[in-house]
């Protein structure tokens, strides 16, 4: 079965991807291939088109992007993810997320009724279906990541290419500020999503075709960051682009793109980039990824300041965002004393989570925080399995910052922990419809381990020769 609410073009070049995917896979080194098949489609196909096919979880975007990457590096580049190593307890984390969520099935078998709204129950197909979904939209993501960035050199490749990908989609962006997002609508047919949400400050934020404004200034600065990385370790972007003109570049971006937060953490992590050293940066990646995972509890606990909050966004940032904070607050504090009747294992699938008007039937909760949204699915057990596969890297590169001997390939490290945990972070008060922090945390695992053990292993080397090269005595007649 397939739903779009486009044209044919945006059912064909699904399928267009397909050879490309794998041509792509083919043609291109390991790290190249992995990134730009990683990003190309995060970047050009349309979003709300979904192919539901039986006995798999409906297949958008993400899933049949994530699924013919994997293909197209298997079949081309298998020695990368035949030398994958995971530690126990990444191995861990994997088997409780997708565990997690089989449980969730089973315990939510019974069918309600929430107001005037009846919510079906979940049987065996929808464990299977969700088992699988889970496994390509995070388990997948985090083991390419793994395989195909796993020392210096990936990580340059990594950086270089969402440098290249933010500026040449700032070009796009830039036409959706002046004429309104667009392109979507012209390319594919149809808006992806209100198009009154992305009025602001009278102008415009574009979507060009991702699922937001702030999927775009998220991306914008998670760039403008990798630019900064390059610029700081004297690594060229490309032969006729600087990295500080890159910088400079996706900056005013960021600026112009209207999303406060992703203007703000683009504005502090720069100069925490450019002037500060690795373990400061690491400091605040763990700072972020704490909060990350310990802000449920201090919701549940009432221990967040509100009225604060509120007060703050209003002084800082004028009225209308500070509404728009107050409305996701509320929000989330429904939604979190509805995921509290089923804390350990959450409500499952179908907007069980999900808050109804008793009279109409309508619903009537808003859902923007991924935490959130996580705790009412798939409860406490599937929000720290998830939320640990992004950000156990992080604590990880921190303890291993000494073993890597360069400072140029310590910073790239850090400055990837530092974008993974601003991503992270950023979940709080917005969900995430891409793969990218998952493909962060499986590089920043896999880099933290095999840069220093590398280092050791060409240490041992020079030992060795040092070794043999012994000057032998010249024999006398």
């Amino acid at each position: 079965m397939l739903e779009t609410e486009g044209n044919i073009l945006s059912v064909l070049v699904f399928f267009l991807w397909v050879p490309l995917a794998l041509w792509g896979a083919r043609r291109w080194p390991p790290a190249k291939a992995a990134s730009l098949l990683l990003l190309l489609p995060l970047m050009f196909l349309p979003e709300r088109v979904e192919f539901d096919l039986p006995g798999l979880p409906p297949f958008q975007k993400t899933q049949i992007t994530i699924v013919w990457v994997s293909i197209g590096l298997a079949m081309f580049h298998r020695q990368r993810f035949k030398s994958l190593e995971l530690s126990r307890s990444i191995k861990l984390i994997i088997a409780l997320l997708l565990g997690g969520v089989m449980v969730t099935v089973f315990l939510n078998t019974d069918g309600f009724v929430n107001g005037a709204t009846y919510l079906p129950g979940h049987g065996p197909y929808d464990a299977v279906t969700e088992f699988l979904g889970k496994l390509i939209e995070y388990v997948l993501p985090f083991l390419i990541g793994a395989a195909f960035f796993r020392d210096s050199a990936d990580l340059r490749v990594l950086f270089r290419m969402l440098v290249g990908a933010a500026l040449a989609y700032g070009v796009l962006q830039l036409i959706e500020i002046r004429v309104s997002p667009q392109l979507n609508y012209w390319v594919y047919g149809f808006y992806q999503h209100q198009f009154a949400q992305m009025m602001r400050g009278g102008g415009y934020r574009p979507m060009v075709f991702m699922s937001h404004g702030i999927t775009v200034a998220m991306f914008t600065m998670v760039g403008a960051l990798a630019a900064a990385a390059l610029y700081r370790t004297k690594t060229p972007i490309f032969r006729r682009v600087k990295a500080q003109w890159a910088i400079g570049y996706l900056f005013v971006l960021a600026l112009l793109n209207k999303s406060a937060a992703a203007f703000v953490y683009t504005l502090v992590g720069i100069p925490l980039i450019l002037f500060t050293r690795p373990k400061t940066q690491y400091r605040v990646a763990v700072v972020l990824a704490v909060l990350a995972l310990t802000y449920p509890a201090f919701r549940s606990a009432d221990l967040v300041p509100v009225e604060s909050l509120s007060d703050f966004a209003t002084a800082q940032f004028g009225e209308e965002r500070a509404d728009s904070l107050m409305v996701r607050l509320i929000n989330e504090e429904e939604l979190l004393a509805r995921a509290k009747e089923r804390p350990a294992f959450g409500w499952g699938t179908f907007c069980r989570r999900c808050i109804f008007d008793p009279w109409t039937g309508k619903q009537t909760s808003i859902s923007d925080g991924e935490w959130v949204i996580t705790m009412g699915q798939f409860g406490a057990v599937g929000f720290l399995a998830k939320y640990l596969l992004w950000l156990f890297p992080i604590f990880v590169a921190a303890r291993r910052q000494r073993l890597i001997p360069k400072e140029s390939d310590r910073r790239l490290v850090a400055a990837l922990a530092l974008i993974l945990g601003i991503s992270a972070f950023d979940l709080i008060p917005n969900s995430s419809s891409h793969y990218l922090p998952s493909v962060f945390a499986g590089a920043l695992f896999s880099c933290s381990t095999w840069i220093p053990r590398l280092a050791a292993i060409r240490r041992q080397r020079q030992r060795q020769s040092a070794g043999k090269a012994i000057v032998r005595p010249v024999a006398t007649a």
